[in-house]
């Protein structure tokens, strides 16, 4: 495992300081591409002549290339040093926009581009982590874990913003060329990232690291769409993982790791339970408004963008809310905003889209109140030299628990299986989403409770 071998700690702590700004910009310059290519997503279907499933494909791609890279990523952090892992990222995300604007004129060599493009914004998102939780401590920490959940939803509304501004005065196409810009960032990289030395070679476990991939791939593709045999799949490949970690002591993840971090675990089941309701109201909000008040699908992004901005300004000062109250009561804080957001989008869903938008907000400032915590809670039960596979492990669970709350959700709509319940005597066009929203707000609370039980096992050290 590695050693950090550092000049002096005031030297480090110095330098991270003025290498995260940086990794934040690259961090928004990545992430606005995901929001930007769903708001063109139409220009795309129309100028490749492919209907929107197809149109589609690119963001279920990115989806499963970001679940994988997230965890590969954390975990040679713990073995290779970040700067070469950094630069690699960045090279990977401006090899995607050269290779999406040279073959623009062939689908398959864009949803190629932007899985190369998310290879390098998975390593950006990653390592940021991973470098405020190995050098930085206490508030410090939390306030850098503040700035990049404020940094995410800027990165939403900003790409609400470019992919309007895209539809309506430049070709989409030029959107690839964004993360180009990530290459000015090299020299800052090359001259600021941390100094890690190995002081014994460990050969990477890439046998583990695709078998693991598979599994992450194929349950990706089981919660995107609940099919049987994807989840045969999967089950099958994670036999085979844990037949093969448990006979090989140098694999990059052994049941030692489990058995030695309970209380990660723990924290870990708590994370899921939270997040299962992430991706959901978004997902909802885009039939609220379609289905049932009948208005356009362009209409949605700019109902959350006020969300995503509120969220962005109150993540920002997280780690002051966190510093006042307690890091346990800014999670408490942060499931009950999430709950009422819920609850009021549920209870007003006839009211239009004003009420959809300020539900909204108290939803998203709910989740960028508690991720600093509750990131800090995940990384304090793990010791230095293994905070990069658990921080992956920590993204992959937010991705799937989310990517399953969303496909239980369009498996209610597709059935309407809850129509028949009709509690506030609801138009018709809207109970079912109604019904999903008072649904995903007991699931809100469940995590509460979860969290409330497990709250004295997380803080035993």
């Amino acid at each position: 495992m590695m050693e950090e071998k550092m000049l002096s700690n005031e030297q480090t702590n110095g330098d991270v300081k003025k290498l995260m700004p940086g990794l934040l910009i690259l961090f928004v310059l990545s992430n606005l591409m995901v929001q930007a290519f769903v708001t063109v997503s139409p220009l795309i279907a129309a100028n490749f002549s492919i209907s929107a499933s197809t149109a589609s494909i690119q963001a279920t791609i990115t989806t499963i290339t970001l679940g994988v890279c997230s965890v590969i990523y954390g975990t040679l952090s713990d073995y290779i040093p970040v700067k070469k892992l950094l630069i690699f990222g960045i090279s990977m995300l401006s090899l995607g926009s050269v290779w999406g604007f040279v073959f623009q004129g062939n689908y398959g060599m864009i949803v190629v581009a932007r899985a190369t493009q998310t290879m390098g914004q998975a390593a950006i998102s990653s390592l940021y982590l991973v470098i405020a939780s190995r050098y930085l401590e206490g508030n410090t920490k939390i306030k850098y874990f503040a700035y990049f959940t404020a940094c995410f939803q800027v990165a939403q509304a900003a790409g609400v913003l470019v992919g309007g501004i895209i539809t309506t005065y430049v070709p989409w196409q030029v959107l690839l060329l964004i993360p180009l810009c990530s290459m000015l960032f090299i020299p800052l990289v090359m001259k600021y990232a941390p100094v890690e030395q190995q002081g014994e070679k460990k050969k990477v476990d890439f046998i583990g690291l695709i078998l693991f991939s598979g599994m992450i791939v194929f349950l990706t593709l089981f919660v995107d769409g609940l099919r049987l045999p994807f989840l045969l799949v999967m089950i099958g490949l994670t036999f085979i993982f844990l037949f093969y970690i448990s006979r090989n002591d140098q694999a990059f993840i052994t049941p030692q790791f489990f058995k030695e971090n309970k209380r990660y675990i723990r924290a870990l089941t708590v994370v899921i339970s939270i997040y299962l309701v992430q991706f959901a109201f978004s997902f909802v909000s885009t039939f609220v408004v379609t289905d049932g008040l009948k208005e356009p699908l362009s209409l949605v992004s700019y109902i959350l963008l006020p969300a995503y901005i509120a969220a962005a300004i109150v993540g920002g000062v997280g780690d002051k809310i966190t510093k006042k109250i307690g890091r346990e009561n800014t999670i408490l804080l942060g499931i009950l905003l999430i709950t009422v957001g819920l609850v009021l989008a549920g209870l007003f869903i006839g009211q239009g889209t004003i009420i959809l938008g300020i539900s909204g907000i108290f939803f998203f400032v709910g989740f960028n109140t508690l991720y600093s915590p509750l990131l800090d809670t995940v990384t304090s039960t793990l010791p230095s030299n293994e905070i990069g596979r658990g921080i992956g492990l920590n993204d992959l669970s937010i991705n799937i628990s989310g990517s399953l709350g969303v496909a239980v959700c369009g498996k209610l709509i597709a059935s309407r299986a809850t129509d028949k319940l009709n509690l506030f005597s609801t138009a018709a066009n809207l109970s079912t989403y109604q019904n999903i929203f008072f649904l995903l707000s007991v699931v809100s609370l469940f995590a509460l409770l979860i969290f409330q039980t497990s709250k004295k096992k997380l803080n035993n050290v």
